[in-house]
């Protein structure tokens, strides 16, 4: 039997940008696993660049999505100020640079509420859960605006169930041995895992740094999953 710390949390209006958006902000139903190990990260406190691997199951049920303007800033900076091209000057040093202002749309979804289950290592396990339990800052899912409302951090037990009913929306890799049958549901391929390059860039891992998950709906019956104290399916990246 394997145990995962569950977490219940909310948020408002959220963005979970796919990388693919670029003249609308498109988002996904439900925070990637790249952005909620981000966000365990900052909990903890884990120096930038330190990663620690650990097992995911995300799910939720949200209220529909929204569209909203924001304003958008374009610039480079090889590209000189030109006055009546450029809306901003920015000053650097020396020199001048010039930078386009003007407004976009971005998709917003509406009253997530959101369960996360939570497999570290057994080294990262009592950091990682009390961290969540007690946070040292605002934590955040998507933009730096979006805040994470956590309503409950507990430790629970999971074990394996032939047959189990999904309570909520849920994510489910192709490659977690779960049967979905043959329903039509949409598969997203969402970031997961990065390094280090010795430039000092982020690259996702060529293992572990994508997976492609199924988007599951609620009040649907999948097999061969873990489900967790309270009856929820858990299927973990």
């Amino acid at each position: 039997m394997e145990r995962a710390i569950r977490v219940e949390c909310f948020q408002n209006l959220a963005n979970y940008r796919k990388p693919s958006s670029f003249i609308i902000k498109e988002s996904y139903p439900l925070p990637p696993y790249s952005t909620v190990l981000g966000m365990i990260h900052t909990a903890c406190g884990y120096p930038r660049g330190e990663f620690h691997s650990m097992k995911i199951s995300i799910q939720g049920k949200n209220a529909g999505s929204v569209s909203e303007l924001y304003t958008r800033y374009s610039f480079s900076f090889d590209t000189k100020y030109e006055k009546g091209r450029h809306q901003v000057c920015i000053q650097e040093e020396e020199q001048t640079y010039g930078a386009f202002k003007g407004i976009a749309h971005v998709e917003l979804i509406c009253n997530n509420n959101m369960i996360l289950h939570i497999v570290p290592s057994e080294a990262d396990f009592e950091t990682v859960y009390q961290s969540l339990m007690k946070p040292a800052v605002y934590l955040a899912l998507g933009r730096h605006e979006d805040l994470l409302d956590i309503k409950k951090v507990e430790i629970v037990e999971l074990w394996e169930e032939e047959e189990q009913i999904t309570k909520n929306d849920i994510y489910i890799p192709v490659n977690s041995g779960a049967d979905i049958g043959n329903r039509s549901v949409t598969l997203y391929t969402l970031t997961k895992e990065y390094e280090i390059t010795k430039q000092g860039l982020r690259r996702w891992k060529t293992d572990g740094g994508k997976v492609r998950a199924y988007y599951f709906p609620h009040n649907e019956t999948v097999e061969n999953v873990l489900v967790d104290t309270y009856g929820d399916v858990v299927v973990l990246a």
